[in-house]
């Protein structure tokens, strides 16, 4: 095979469900120009065998494996063997329609100050299922650095970037898990990097019980941590500073709210206290300091008041 014009970068750990599918949509785009590239990530199922049964000796099909280090160290190997001249990321429980790859390249090169492109997809599954990621599904978005930092879904995870962009930000962060994709748009935005949302929806985007996207509060720490991170960092984001304290503060909220609302369903009167009394702080409300002393002194009784509140919601 010569120098392909696209790498299609597809980590894998125990996807022995999903990945046949994502390999087969891959397969079938009608861009065809693309080597795609499948880690596993020392997968305990039959992940490796499911791939090389789905690819059925596709040259283009390269399987390699690596020891379990999560998304963003599978990705790291993919890509340091990439030869493509954009990288493409494809996870293994997504799948593309038949025209992602054709539509995301047309419109980098028809926007020669973008450098990654990014597409809206259909969620798959859970409370969103069948609804676009992002509500707005035609045309397309140019994005500012404020924009990555307030809306931290606006770079979904199935984007086709120039290898510039890798050139000069590096490898995904392996010290970040569940938002490594998250922290590698932020500093592609920081790098001054265009970024393009298309609004189209060009793919499924698999929402999985028990995944990291699902546990609110992981992904609500790691998404402050991200951002914490950028901002120690010299570039664009010297001028989204006000912004940066904003979404901090926001996302803040949202991790004590998250946190309560699990000690609540806990029946956990003492750390409910506490994050009661977090919240009533940060908001500066005597209302929910109020309250939060109540719930120390009659942690029972506020906790089954709570329970009940719950129950006859879902009755």
């Amino acid at each position: 095979m010569g120098q392909p014009l696209v790498t299609i970068v597809t980590p894998a750990y125990n996807s022995a469900g999903f990945i046949a599918e994502t390999i087969a949509s891959a397969l079938a785009q009608t861009h065809g120009d693309f080597e795609l590239i499948v880690v596993d990530d020392g997968s305990t199922d039959d992940t490796i065998d499911v791939v090389h049964r789905t690819a059925a000796g596709d040259p283009r099909v390269i399987v390699m494996s690596s020891p379990h280090g999560g998304p963003a160290a599978a990705r790291n190997v993919a890509l340091e063997a990439a030869r493509g001249r954009y990288l493409a990321l494809l996870d293994s429980d997504d799948v593309w329609m038949p025209s992602y790859l054709e539509e995301q390249i047309r419109l980098l090169e028809q926007t020669p100050d973008c450098a990654i492109v990014t597409a809206n997809a259909i969620n798959r599954g859970g409370v969103l299922d069948g609804r676009p990621i992002w509500p707005q599904t035609s045309g397309v978005r140019v994005m500012t650095m404020r924009d990555v930092i307030l809306e931290q879904n606006a770079v979904c995870i199935m984007a086709v970037f120039r290898r510039c962009v890798l050139d000069r930000i590096g490898l995904f962060d392996r010290a970040f898990t569940g938002n490594e994709d998250y922290e590698f748009w932020m500093r592609a935005a920081n790098a001054g990097f265009g970024i393009v949302q298309n609004r189209r929806p060009l793919g499924c985007y698999r929402r999985r019980a028990g995944s990291v996207s699902d546990d609110e509060i992981r992904m609500l720490r790691g998404i402050i941590a991200v951002v914490e991170a950028t901002a120690r960092r010299s570039g664009a984001i010297d001028h989204e500073q006000p912004a940066v304290a904003r979404q901090l503060g926001t996302l803040r909220e949202a991790l004590v709210v998250a946190q309560l609302r699990q000690s609540l369903s806990r029946r956990d009167g003492p750390a409910a206290a506490l994050g009661l009394q977090a919240l009533s702080e940060l908001r500066g409300s005597t209302l929910l300091a109020l309250a939060a002393r109540v719930l120390k002194t009659c942690p029972d009784l506020f906790v089954r008041a709570y329970g009940l509140r719950q129950s006859l919601r879902t009755t």
